[in-house]
């Protein structure tokens, strides 16, 4: 965990460096905005007459704490899942074609969002409660097992009848993918796996959960390939076999350590309506992930839409990214108390901020000739607007952590807002600016959107931050948050 009540719970008598000078202005901190008090930011001169050692010092404290690691270990491993995923995007498109990526891609991400809708935001709401009321989490469990089970089968159902409607005219797609359908219980399966391991803060089994799914998929892309069976039955049949085995390894590794027990029915109808609520939010951010994309081909020819969704599968990069960090960041903000959640809340959005940050740098600097080595070389003219992208991603990555915050704050909906401003602008500035400015206009109009969401659940984060001691922005007396510490209170309320 990362302690830094000594950078702000100490009197500015006991701060490091020199008093403000009579008549000097004091410029307030940043993070005031998120009502975290925060080292007072003198004017230039006393900036620079701070130590190099004390700045090394405050460095040491926000990276040695448990949270950091945990941290540092999810974007490691995200950006292994990642890789993977590259790994199978290209033997799908280069072994399969176009017509045969077409069908597993289709299939596997209907497949996909069934299971991850009929889930009903298992992976959130264990995660919360469990570490706001761990005597009831072996209780929770086996509510939550016993709920999953009709949820998966209406999963299933919805499955199948989506099938005829998305492969209209291709029957052998259909055929393969009402076997392919039953994947949906697999998918519900690894949600609660999440749920699990996060709900005993186990960082590691969850990250490698995550990275199992897409290694395993892109190992079997290989068996098959030299066996010379690679088939679009093959890839997907490939994909389930990796899903079951980390579903299972997550079930197990967690459910051994959680325990489960005769249900409580009051906590499950409380935790079925709190994960709906934090899934709503998640859905949100996907959709407006994607409105542009879907949007612009109103505007714009079916040639630039190409190019720009193109740039914008390689900005979200950096989301995809932090969205795995954002997932642990809702058991830690509900585990502790309310002044230490919002400092730990912060120190994430900051570290996503300069992770995500350092991609997009890269991205925007390189991202010309390695748009042409992945894609081809007709795609190099998508840089431009994957340059105007970046910045906007960069924000939109950070937003998944301040959305994770308000859940752990017991507010899974208020996110939703956020997302929807955001769409409200994109949709509004894409039907001005695109006639006249096309694909530059609408990268613009998206970053600008992507930024909005952050300030809006920046905002509403503050809000609610401020609320959760009272509606004051002075944290806790040193005293008292130590005790309330040691007890593992949350300061949050009951989730509304």
């Amino acid at each position: 965990m990362v302690d830094v009540s000594s950078m702000v719970d100490r009197p500015e008598s006991a701060r490091p460096g020199p008093p403000a000078a009579a008549g000097r202005r004091v410029l307030p901190a940043p993070s005031d905005f998120l009502g975290i008090p925060h080292v007072q930011l003198l004017d230039p001169a006393d900036r620079r007459a701070r130590s190099a050692p004390a700045l090394r010092s405050t460095v040491r404290r926000l990276t040695s704490g448990e949270f950091a690691r945990a941290g540092f270990i999810t974007y490691v491993f995200a950006a292994g899942g990642l890789l993977a995923n590259l790994v199978t995007g290209v033997m799908t498109a280069r072994l399969l074609g176009p017509e045969g990526r077409g069908i597993v891609v289709a299939l596997a991400s209907g497949v996909q969002l069934c299971g991850f809708v009929f889930a009903a935001g298992v992976a959130q709401s264990l995660a919360y409660f469990a570490v706001r009321e761990p005597p009831l989490a072996a209780r929770l469990l086996g509510g939550w097992a016993i709920a999953l089970a009709p949820f998966a089968l209406l999963g299933v159902a919805c499955a199948e009848l989506l099938l005829p409607l998305i492969f209209a005219g291709e029957p052998s797609a259909v055929a393969i993918g009402r076997w392919f359908a039953l994947a949906v219980v697999l998918i519900v399966a690894l949600e609660l796996s999440y749920g699990v391991l996060l709900a005993r803060n186990d960082y590691l089994g969850f990250n490698l959960v995550r990275l199992g799914q897409p290694t395993l998929t892109a190992l079997g892309y290989v068996l098959l390939w030299s066996l010379g069976a690679f088939t679009v039955a093959g890839a997907l049949a490939s994909l389930a076999v990796a899903t079951a085995i980390v579903a299972a390894f997550g079930i197990a590794r967690g459910g051994r350590r959680l325990g489960i027990a005769r249900p409580d029915l009051g906590l499950v109808r409380r935790s079925l309506w709190f994960g709906v609520r934090a899934q709503g939010s998640t859905v949100a951010a996907s959709v407006n992930a994607r409105l542009d994309v879907a949007v612009l081909p109103a505007f714009a020819s079916a040639g630039a839409v190409g190019l720009y969704s193109v740039a914008t599968n390689v900005s979200l990069i950096v989301y995809q990214l932090a969205s795995t960090f954002a997932a642990i960041v809702l058991p830690v903000a509900a585990s502790d108390t309310a002044e230490r959640s919002r400092r730990k809340v912060l120190i994430g959005t900051l570290g996503t901020i300069a992770v995500c940050g350092a991609l997009g740098a890269v991205l925007a600097i390189a991202g010309e000739p390695l748009l042409g080595l992945v894609y081809g070389a007709q795609f190099r003219a998508a840089i431009d607007p994957l340059r105007l992208l970046v910045p906007g991603a960069v924000l939109f990555a950070a937003a998944s952590v301040v959305a994770s915050g308000l859940a752990g704050a017991g507010r899974p909906f208020t996110a939703t807002f956020g997302y929807g401003v955001g769409a409200i602008v994109m949709v509004g500035g894409l039907a001005l600016f695109v006639p006249a400015g096309g694909t530059t206009a609408a990268a613009i109009v998206s970053s600008v959107s992507y930024a909005v969401v952050f300030l809006a659940l920046l905002g509403a984060y503050r809000r609610v931050a401020q609320a959760a001691v009272g509606g004051g922005v002075s944290p806790l007396e040193p005293a008292a948050e130590s005790a309330s510490a040691r007890t593992r209170t949350p300061a949050h309320g009951r989730p509304r």
